[in-house]
């Protein structure tokens, strides 16, 4: 499963990789600070999962989303943030994210969310066509 980290602060980007890199089947392809380079590496690497802060230095995870569901891209998103206030769950979800995490009370489940969703593409593959 690749996995790719959209969050202007190294520190996270770190944390979460490696956090992430100890899940057998799962790769970190790709890191981005950036909306702008977000969409470019989003694009190249096409990645299975996305964590996404909604504070970026040239705009804000909602217009990344919405920019994904317009191009009906398929990656699933969960958003990580420091700013985990209903009102901005409730756009975020409309713009299709699959989960909605407080940065300072829920960066562990990250990984748990990964885990799950490897679990349903596992059965997903198994299924006949």
């Amino acid at each position: 499963m690749k996995i790719m980290i959209v969050d202007d602060s190294t520190e996270i980007c770190e944390r979460l990789a490696s956090r992430l890199r100890d899940i057998p089947g799962v790769e970190v392809a790709g890191q981005a600070v950036t909306v702008a380079d977000a969409i470019s590496t989003v694009h190249r690497l096409k990645p299975d999962v996305m964590v996404l802060d909604l504070r970026l230095p040239d705009g804000n995870g909602l217009e990344l989303l919405r920019l994904m569901q317009r191009e009906e891209i398929r990656t699933r998103v969960i958003v990580l943030t420091n700013y985990a206030y209903p009102q901005y769950e409730k756009r975020a979800r409309a713009a299709g994210a699959y989960a909605f995490l407080n940065k300072a009370k829920e960066f562990g489940q990250v990984a748990d969310l990964v885990r799950s969703l490897m679990t349903v593409s596992e059965r997903s593959a198994e299924k006949p066509v």
